[in-house]
């Protein structure tokens, strides 16, 4: 063979080799809304609460972390404490001004959750893309097909933001919660209802005024500490969002609590 044309083959070769194909990736995003069964769209009546936890191939583990989800969530809403504090400082110094504010609910005893954790049984339970979602319940009790068949809700036209109303003898609260974890998001909504229901029904108030220094400044102090009972989650929503190959949940919340 020719040493010229051999050459040119050779490079021929070399060049199809060094191509380098790019294929374009798409974005992915859309919000899924799951099919669950009918327990976590409206609990049913009775002592019942839901746990959640991170999917594991250590089922013990993953199941008590449910169950001391449940536990909790089920003390904190038999009682309660409510803490907000809210410090606004206005002075003739621009950058002195500032706002902060620290919003809490605890448990108003350790005991009751231990209680609750100890008692709790599983009647049903889902998983849901990365999570494992049960149903306890303080008795051995069970549910009827209504509440376990499972399918895809639409979006619920009971959620009303950022409302508080009063129906009959009930304070019904809705709120919101988003996380990438779906457990920090249950847990957020719960928490911003019942947070929301406390604001309802404050009444300490504390107001102080300063002067110093010739200087007009004007504290305003707000503290409320009050005890919540007998709450009781009505009714749930639960949608998904995959943006990027990254997922994350956003809850939606009714909370009642007698008047």
């Amino acid at each position: 063979m020719n040493r010229s044309l051999l050459i040119i083959m050779l490079l021929i070769l070399l060049g199809c080799a060094s191509q380098t194909e790019y294929e374009e990736v798409k974005m992915i995003h859309k919000i899924e809304y799951p099919q669950l069964p009918g327990w976590v769209y409206e609990l049913p009546a009775g002592e019942y609460v839901i746990g959640i936890a991170r999917k594991s191939f250590d089922e013990d583990e993953m199941k008590d972390a449910a169950k001391q989800m449940a536990a909790v969530m089920k003390s904190r809403n038999e009682a309660s404490y409510s803490i907000e504090k809210f410090a606004s400082t206005t002075t003739e110094d621009l950058l002195r001004d500032g706002k902060a504010e620290f919003r809490l609910n605890v448990s108003a005893s350790p005991e009751t959750t231990r209680r609750l954790y100890e008692s709790l049984q599983v009647i049903d339970e889902v998983f849901f893309f990365d999570c494992y979602l049960a149903l306890f319940s303080l008795q051995k009790d069970n549910v009827t097909e209504k509440y376990k068949k499972r399918f895809v809700a639409n979006f619920p036209d009971w959620y009303e933001k950022d409302k508080i109303s009063v129906e009959s003898s009930q304070i019904i609260s809705y709120a919101t919660g988003s996380s990438f974890n779906l457990v920090n998001a249950w847990e957020s909504a719960a928490e911003n209802a019942r947070l929301e229901i406390a604001k309802y029904v404050e009444k300490d108030v504390q107001t102080a005024l300063i002067s110093r220094d010739e200087k007009m400044e004007k504290s305003l102090a707000l503290e409320t500490t009050k005890k919540l009972i007998e709450m009781k989650l009505r009714r749930c929503f639960i949608s998904s969002e995959l943006k990027d190959n990254l997922r994350s949940y956003k809850v939606f919340m009714e909370m009642a609590m007698e008047n």
